[in-house]
This record gives structure tokens, C-alpha cells and sequence, in this order.
């Protein structure tokens, strides 16, 4: 059988994070400002794209969320982070402006998060054949995937098949969204049981495999084999009337709306033009320059 055809879905901003913390900010574009984080991000893409040839590629933005879907289901969802520097906020359009310079689809939306359109868009293309290949270190993304799937740290070259999701996390990736929504998320400020890790959530799911069984089944637990049974129990008991939200919280939205290109998302090549404009901007050297303009569509 000939292989499935591959889309490459990017978790933009972790990229553009880290190349905020490992350029210098004395990078600056044609008017002095930063732009560190761009040359990071870029230099990212550059890399994948030399490297997998990908056919079919498209970068998912966290944007500002003036209308945040899971805020209005817990006001204090992600309220533990501190704004970004306003020297890196400013990078964030100038990713995005490259990504179109470059030909890669781009996708945004003041509701939904990252991730949401990257299940949204897995979602449809693995309706229409494709496998798909996540980049991102994002483990809530791990819930995605599905066999012939790859969830790749492309910095650390960390990758996750469907089968290794439930050895690092001791469940399957269908069940990733129920263990976040029993132990909490920190990174998210999302809740969880007091006192339930990886290790005791993946036990539970592993006897009632969904966050509403493990609820149907309270009065049992005290009953399963491992230690510390009763009092699970009894935090069960306790505090269970937060799960239905925090299940809402931890699941992936795989049929949100956002704005970005209607048409497919193959890659097509650069746009030599726009891309110079980029480069122009970004006071960026001839060997980058050249090493971008050489790229050529699969």
C-alpha cells in the first residue's frame, strides 16, 4: 500500500519561546527593536523543512483570546502566568507575517488556543487520508494522537508514538484529557484532585477508563488494590464536583472555528519577494537569506 500522505502541525508559540531564550536580544530588526525570538522561530522552521521536506505544513498561534472559550468555564485558567515581555509580543505578528512570506499556511483564532486548531485541523485531514506529525512539547497535545501519529519535541528530538503515549504517561492517548482533569494541570492553573499524580490517576483510569466512570464508581475505590485506596476515596468524595470542568478544561477542541487559509495547506515554496521584504526587516545575513531562498517545495 503506498504511505499516507503526512501533514505537519506546529505548536507555534513554544518555538517562538524558546527562540526568545536562546538568541540574544541584542538581535535587532532594521528599526532597533528585538527580534530574537523571530530568528529562533525561523531557524526552527528552517530546520524542519530542510530536513522532512514536508508537503503539507501549517503553523497554529495562540492569539490574544479576548473571547477565551475556557475562561469563560474558569475565569482563572492560565491567571498563574505573567504577561510576555512586551519586546516579545511584538515578535509574535512578525512570526506569523514570515509563515505567509514563506508560504506556510497560518491559523489564528481570539477563542480558541493553539491547540484547538491544531486538533481541529488533525481532526479534518486525518478524515481525508493524512497521518499527522504535532510539533510541540506541549504533553496535553499527546491526546491527539492516533496510530501512524508522531508527537515530536523537535528541540530535544523527543518523539512520541501512539503506543509510547501510554508508557511515559500510563494511559493511551484517549485518556490523556481524563488524567489531566484528575491530577490538575499547573502550567494551566487547572485544578485537580488533592493528592492524585500520574501514577494514581493512570490506576484509576486503568479499572474505570473515563473521568465520568471514575465518578460513577467512587463508592468502589476504597476496594482497589493499591495503597492509600481509602483515602482516594475520600478525595473523590471531596472534591469530585470539579472534574466535569476540569475534563471541559484538558480536552482538545477538535471542531473550533478560526481564521487562516480555506484552501489546503500544501507547501507550495517561498515567496521569494515578500520573503525578501522579511529579510529586509529582520537585517537578516546573505546566508540566510540564501539558505531560504534555495528551499524548494517537495
Amino acid at each position: 500500500m503506498p504511505a499516507k500522505k503526512r501533514a505537519y502541525l506546529i505548536d507555534s508559540s513554544i518555538y517562538i519561546f524558546r527562540g526568545w531564550h536562546a538568541y540574544s536580544d541584542e538581535i535587532t530588526d532594521a528599526h532597533g527593536r528585538p527580534c530574537n525570538a523571530i530568528y529562533g522561530f525561523t531557524e526552527f522552521l528552517h530546520q524542519l523543512i530542510e530536513f522532512e521536506r514536508p508537503e503539507y505544513i501549517a503553523c497554529a498561534f495562540d492569539a490574544k483570546q479576548t473571547d477565551s472559550y475556557r475562561r469563560e468555564i474558569y475565569p482563572e485558567y492560565k491567571g498563574n502566568r505573567p504577561p510576555a515581555p512586551a519586546e516579545l509580543k511584538a515578535q509574535f505578528k512578525h512570526c506569523r507575517d514570515f509563515c505567509r512570506a514563506a508560504g506556510i499556511a497560518d491559523y489564528s483564532s481570539n477563542r480558541f488556543e493553539a491547540d484547538d486548531i491544531i486538533g481541529t485541523l488533525a481532526t479534518r485531514l486525518r478524515e481525508q487520508g493524512f497521518s499527522i506529525t504535532i510539533l510541540s512539547a506541549d504533553k496535553d497535545l499527546t491526546q491527539l494522537i492516533r496510530p501512524g501519529d508522531i508527537w515530536w519535541d523537535f528541540a530535544r528530538d523527543k518523539i512520541l508514538h501512539y503506543r509510547d503515549v501510554e508508557s511515559v504517561f500510563g494511559v493511551e492517548p484517549e485518556l490523556i484529557a481524563d488524567l489531566l482533569a484528575l491530577t490538575g494541570d499547573k502550567i494551566d492553573n487547572v485544578p485537580g484532585i488533592p493528592g492524585v499524580g500520574y501514577k494514581m490517576a493512570s490506576n484509576l483510569l486503568k479499572k474505570y477508563p473515563s473521568v465520568e466512570l471514575v465518578m460513577e464508581n467512587i463508592e468502589h475505590i476504597s476496594r482497589m488494590k493499591f495503597r492509600g485506596a481509602g483515602r482516594i476515596q475520600k478525595l473523590l468524595e471531596e472534591h469530585q464536583h470539579i472534574l466535569p470542568m476540569t475534563k471541559q478544561l484538558t480536552t482538545i477542541v477538535t471542531d473550533a472555528d478560526f481564521k487562516g487559509p480555506k484552501e489546503d495547506i500544501r507547501w507550495q515554496g517561498v515567496h521569494s519577494d515578500a520573503l525578501g521584504r522579511m529579510f529586509d526587516l529582520l537585517n537578516a545575513g546573505a546566508g540566510r537569506r540564501a539558505r531560504w531562498m534555495n528551499l524548494q517545495a517537495a
